[in-house]
């Protein structure tokens, strides 16, 4: 019988903020799976490291992952990544995939569960706490009140048009566009449409708090998420 492949989702940063699903079946699998090759700048597993200490004695399968749009290239990574598990699978091993945030938003574990599926093998998502929630309290903010929409970006698209949506936009990926982001965004507190909150490495040792678009970094942050709410 073929084991299991877990998506377990360790929250933004703050190991106090994994749930007891997500411990236990980080404890429960056979095989720990990191996209990253050295586990100790793996951010996912040092959030989970001092809850679950156990983690510092299981086997771990490691790949490090480039930063890269070129959809082949990302194929490809994702390809091998699955390729150096997939035999432990259907030998019966259960394996466990962590992730930063949530697996169902921005990650990487979503290609790998594709072709699991297509394989035949079971996949079971454990969800965590997402970084745009562990951004919103915070910065002492709710994302929506009665019927507000809200909306996440991924940074990358039509701003001026994106950002003219109703509701709370999220942005998840600022990167290399955050300097025009940020000007589109001091716009708009400027003219009084919206209020800007922005946080750096949420719930982590090094977290920043950036209460208005004025105050974002110019540099590209990764662990950056950028909330957007309507005045």
């Amino acid at each position: 019988m073929a084991g299991i492949l877990y998506g377990i989702g360790v929250g933004p940063g703050d190991p106090e903020m994994l749930t007891l699903r997500a411990v236990r079946a980080i404890k429960e699998a056979d095989v720990i799976c990191l996209p990253k090759a050295d586990k100790t700048k793996c951010r996912a597993y040092q959030i989970a490291l001092p809850v679950v200490p156990e983690l510092a004695y299981k086997k771990i399968i490691s790949y490090e992952f480039a930063m890269t749009s070129d959809v082949d290239k990302l194929r490809q990574m994702h390809v091998e990544f699955y390729n150096h598990y997939k035999q432990l699978l259907t030998d019966g091993y259960s394996l466990a995939f962590l992730t930063i945030g949530d697996p169902t938003v921005y990650s990487t574990f979503g290609y790998i569960m594709k072709m699991a599926k297509a394989d035949g093998i079971e996949v079971e998502i454990v969800n965590g706490i997402t970084s745009f929630c562990g951004t919103a309290a915070a910065s002492g903010i709710v994302l929506s009140e009665g019927n507000e929409n809200i909306h996440i970006l991924s940074g990358q698209g039509d701003l001026d048009q994106e950002l003219a949506l109703s509701g709370t936009k999220i942005i998840m990926k600022s990167g290399k566009n955050i300097t025009e982001i940020k000007e589109k965004l001091v716009q708009m507190e400027d003219d009084g449409l919206v209020s800007v909150h922005a946080v750096v490495d949420c719930g982590m040792e090094t977290e920043q708090i950036y209460p208005n678009a004025i105050t974002i970094p110019d540099d590209s942050r990764y662990m950056m998420t950028i909330i957007v709410k309507d005045l």
